[in-house]
């Protein structure tokens, strides 16, 4: 076949060699470049540990006084969530409601750096257990500051909180480069 009496196979072929020659360079030139990453495959986690413990599990409220907890990553394995399942006393009287905030830094005169927080679930009555989850990330020995408000207490009431990761899918996988 000669290029001048077929001129567009020709073209077809060279714009194909073109193309493939980059494609085939292009990544090498990049990676040494420092200009492109790449992250491919899975990894499974074959040791290690999780867990969280918090600062305060189980506090009375017997008026609307805000109060705290820190919960800190104790485990060897950084979360991509955390759950909190949590226990709401009955009252003598009537029925407290309460709710839970959360906030990446501590709690300065119940302000969370000059926000509300993150709220987490729905407001909880009294005489109920739950579990709600968290989706703020906790590397290891990291901390999130929870904060417990009752929006109604007419009699104590006992807030009780135990942090716990429910499932796998929790636990964030270390991130690996190859650099």
């Amino acid at each position: 076949m000669s290029c001048f009496t077929h001129l567009r196979a020709c073209r077809t072929a060279a714009t194909a060699a073109v193309l493939l020659l980059g494609v085939a360079l292009l990544p090498p030139i990049a990676s040494a470049a420092g200009l492109g990453a790449r992250a491919t495959g899975t990894e499974l986690v074959s040791a290690g540990k999780w867990g969280t413990t918090a600062s305060v599990t189980s506090m009375v409220f017997t008026n609307r006084t805000f109060q705290t907890s820190t919960v800190t990553n104790a485990g060897t394995i950084a979360l991509s969530a955390e759950s909190y399942s949590i226990t709401i006393s009955r009252p003598a009287i009537g029925t407290s409601r309460i709710t839970l905030f959360e906030c990446a830094v501590a709690w300065v005169a119940t302000t969370c750096s000059g926000g509300a927080g993150t709220q987490i679930g729905g407001t909880m009555n009294s005489n109920t257990t739950t579990v709600v989850t968290s989706a703020t990330a906790l590397p290891v020995a990291g901390a999130t500051y929870l904060q417990v408000e009752p929006t109604r207490v007419i009699s104590s009431t006992t807030f009780t909180i135990s942090p716990l990761v429910t499932s796998p899918a929790q636990l964030r996988a270390a991130v690996k480069t190859n650099r």
